[in-house]
């Protein structure tokens, strides 16, 4: 039996365009989306041999133990992307207290929260935010230190996961993913229609408070684009040949949507929404 995809996304990863990718590769009544309070509510109710029957599943969902779906009756092909922590937590922040549907806009707003108030309070809704959202997203539930959590998601992602992405190296990664998935069309728009901008100002002394509370998401990082690039290595001079011709083409496709963008008064950006 075919083997299914998952696609855990990890919020503010660049999720979004990668997920435009897979709309133009995947027929999308087999795609199971969880992003959702009525998507994750559908879950409940389907059983794993049903859920395994689509050819994708995809979302923001805190999987409690990875084994129950590596290593499943029907196991699942797993990928994610990953992200400069840094540059994660506070694309999050803004994206959370700027956009009306975030679960946490009123809460961010109603209480101004701050950044630093984001990445240091023990609050119940701020619990879970802004500190190794990676590790904790990669790792499974059950560690008894946050160290234990770091190796554990690096085994995931190294040894158990088919493949995984890189933000900053957003094109290596969707080459990569496309030797395995085999892609019909795997050209992306470059554009942001949720923000004016996508970048915000940062004081050093909070750069340094995001650092600070995410030493087990650095540390993953910065593992994971050593694998990575152990990974591009292997895959010869044929790879960069590939990647030069995709960058060629692909940027041809983007002027191209760029046009059709400031004709309908969108603005463009670094990710399609880099959710």
């Amino acid at each position: 039996m075919k083997q299914p995809f998952f696609f855990l996304h990890i919020p503010k990863t660049a999720g979004t365009t990668m997920n435009a990718v897979l709309d133009d590769n995947f027929d999308q009544s087999r795609i199971f989306d969880l992003y959702t309070d009525d998507q994750r509510e559908k879950l409940r109710e389907t059983t794993y041999e049903d859920l395994a029957q689509y050819d994708l599943v995809r979302g923001h969902v805190f999987i409690v133990n990875f084994e129950d779906i590596l290593d499943g009756p029907i196991p699942f092909n797993m990928f994610t992307f990953l992200r400069d922590p840094v540059k994660r937590v506070i694309s999050e922040y803004h994206f959370l207290k700027s956009w009306p549907k975030s679960h946490l806009y009123r809460f961010l707003n109603d209480n101004d929260i701050s950044l630093t108030e984001y990445v240091t309070s023990n609050r119940p809704e701020l619990r879970m935010r802004g500190r190794n959202s990676m590790v904790n997203s990669l790792s499974g539930v059950g560690h008894a230190t946050i160290e234990d959590g770091l190796e554990a998601a690096l085994h995931h992602l190294k040894d158990r996961f088919f493949c995984f992405g890189i933000l900053e190296r957003f094109d290596e990664s969707l080459l990569m993913l496309n030797n395995y998935l085999k892609f019909d069309r795997c050209f992306y728009e470059r554009q942001n229609v949720h923000a004016k901008r996508a970048h915000y100002p940062v004081s050093p002394a909070e750069v340094a408070l995001i650092e600070e509370h995410n030493q087990a998401d650095i540390a993953l990082y910065d593992r994971a684009c050593i694998e990575f690039d152990r990974r591009v290595k292997l895959l010869g001079k044929g790879f960069q040949s590939e990647l030069r011709l995709f960058q060629k083409v692909n940027q041809r496709f983007q002027n191209v949507s760029r046009l059709i963008m400031e004709r309908e008064g969108m603005e463009t950006g670094d990710f399609l929404n880099a959710k």
